[in-house]
């Protein structure tokens, strides 16, 4: 008799993250159909998010899932934004656009090299990068909110500035927190955190073309920031170290003793 381990649960979502995956990349270069090729990209993003969360849930996370779970990520969110930012506007660019979509596969890849190699357990309270979801559904929501707004309307140099972006800081050391660690049960700031989030949550699934893209954007930089304040704060002490003066055996500091022929 074949035995059915509990591990096959959260499987079904990572297959369900690999199929909108490759839907996303048949709509793309088949269709053409950009708008849904993104909303498979979403979807991918919300099916890897549960995988997770079921695993810990059935206490079934495993070392085969992690790695499974990457191979659909590469898919989804390494393969199809680059293929579908490759057709929606980089190939009229030939080798350079065909290069400069790569990018996302490429640095997307080599991020979850580095997970892998580097996770030491299955509960995580940060990134070190971006996640190659988060790259993926910048690129995705991107493309819906210029259809919303602006009739699918390309900005050449935005879509390169963003593409560039989002691939290095995939493999950047900047800090990007794991926002599902809130909960109710910590202090009141937690909770009225938590309970803002919630709020926002549901402005985003009423308004999803309109409001991605601009917390994405505020999720990129809110990391960039954060890590910037962090290595200047780290910086401080070293300095002061640096500028206090030195002291004598008897306690009292070294001071510059005027040269009176400069005073002359």
């Amino acid at each position: 008799m074949i035995r059915i381990s509990r591990s096959i649960v959260p499987n079904f979502f990572t297959v369900g993250n690999m199929l909108s995956g490759f839907m996303s990349i048949i709509f793309a270069v088949q269709n053409k159909d950009f708008v849904l090729a993104s909303w498979m990209i979403l979807l991918a993003g919300f099916l890897d998010a549960i995988d997770g969360k079921v695993a810990r849930i059935t206490n079934s996370s495993s070392k085969f899932g992690v790695e499974y779970d990457s191979l659909a990520d590469v898919v989804s969110f390494g393969v199809a934004p680059s293929l579908i930012i490759y057709e929606y506007f980089l190939h009229s660019w030939s080798m350079v656009g065909m290069l400069i979509s790569f990018f996302p596969l490429l640095f997307g890849s080599i991020r979850l090299a580095r997970f892998n190699v580097q996770v030491t357990g299955f509960s995580k309270s940060h990134f070190n990068g971006l996640p190659i979801p988060g790259s993926a559904i910048a690129i995705a929501s991107y493309i819906l909110f210029m259809d919303y707004f602006f009739d699918g309307t390309v900005l050449p140099r935005f879509i390169l500035a963003l593409v560039f972006i989002v691939s290095v800081l995939m493999v950047s050391n900047v800090r990007y927190e794991v926002i599902t660690n809130f909960s109710m049960n910590g202090g009141g700031k937690q909770k009225l955190i938590l309970t803002g989030l919630v709020i926002f949550a549901l402005l985003v699934i009423v308004y999803p073309q309109a409001l991605i893209f601009p917390v994405m954007l505020v999720y990129i930089i809110s990391g960039m920031v954060k890590s910037a304040l962090i290595k200047t704060n780290e910086r401080r002490p070293k300095n002061y170290r640096k500028r206090k003066p030195r002291t004598d055996n008897q306690g009292k500091s070294h001071q510059a003793v005027p040269d009176k022929n400069k005073e002359l």
